[in-house]
């Protein structure tokens, strides 16, 4: 099987199973090489190792695969993700959650989410742009904003202050976040993407099935996290693997080319790829 290059950011948790499998050997037992990339904390890139070639896969929002569609960039959707985008709110808010000001991501998903599961939450939000997620959360500790949008490591960092999560991703019926790969990769390379993602589904369980304690002395000992991180992880799951449902791949690209982000529209059943994960 052909190598996959994959370059991403260790600080983010989301990235685990893919350390686990390298680990652990369960990329090697099945024949895969994967050549790991890390950049030890987040660089707000916009994804362009992807983006540049250097890396043959990416993972994210999806609204980051029609930002790389419509900048020229061949790719497909091979599996979603698991949820860990968070609505963090200030110590001391309480609902109802009228009009408050949330720190929010210029490319990311809390608009579409605004109109859909949030738009009795939270009405009538006001969005503050702040793409750097460490500049929200000090736009929230200087009480500029009332709440923001985080993923993990991000919200136990807010939540030690005694902020709370108001509303989680995994509470929708939507998985709006993916796995992306080049498409002339994925044509060339189809088996090394199925056993990628093979390779993860074992990680991922491997992971789930561990104790708290196994969990932290995993991120910490084998995987090289810092102590302070890895104990963030111990209640933290990985959800199964599965193709991107056309209708979510729907609502996203409709949604965003009603709001001028892109600029064309794109068909799923082309670019949605079933690896055979679910059926």
């Amino acid at each position: 099987m052909h190598p996959i290059h994959l370059h991403h950011t260790k600080k983010n948790p989301l990235i685990i199973p893919t350390l686990i499998a390298h680990q652990k050997g369960f990329f090697a037992k099945r024949g895969l090489d994967v050549c790991l990339d890390l950049a030890e904390d987040f660089t707000f890139d916009g994804n362009s190792p992807f983006r540049d070639g250097k890396s043959d896969v990416m993972m994210g929002d999806l609204t980051f695969f029609f930002y790389m569609l419509e900048q020229g960039k061949k790719a497909v959707l091979t599996s979603n993700l698991t949820r860990t985008i968070h609505l963090v709110g200030r110590k001391g808010l309480k609902p109802p959650y009228e009009g408050i000001r949330a720190g929010v991501n210029r490319k990311g998903l809390f608009r579409l989410y605004l109109e859909n599961d949030l738009k009795d939450l939270v009405p009538e939000a006001e969005i503050v742009w702040i793409n750097n997620s460490y500049e929200r959360m000090q736009a929230l500790d200087h009480g500029e904003i009332d709440a923001l949008v985080a993923i993990e490591p991000f919200v136990t960092d807010l939540t030690d202050k005694g902020h709370q999560i108001i509303w989680s991703t995994r509470n929708s019926d939507k998985n709006l976040v993916m796995w992306a790969f080049d498409q002339e990769f994925y044509e060339a390379h189809t088996e090394s993407v199925r056993t990628f993602h093979e390779a993860l589904e074992e990680a991922g369980n491997y992971f789930n099935h561990l104790s708290e304690t196994q969990k932290i002395q995993l991120c910490h000992e084998e995987l090289g996290y810092e102590e302070a991180f890895a104990k963030r992880m111990k209640n933290f799951s990985f959800e199964p693997q599965a193709p991107i449902r056309l209708e979510d791949f729907n609502l996203c690209m409709e949604w965003m080319y009603r709001e001028h982000e892109i600029t064309n529209l794109y068909d799923g059943t082309e670019l949605i790829k079933n690896l055979g994960k679910t059926d």
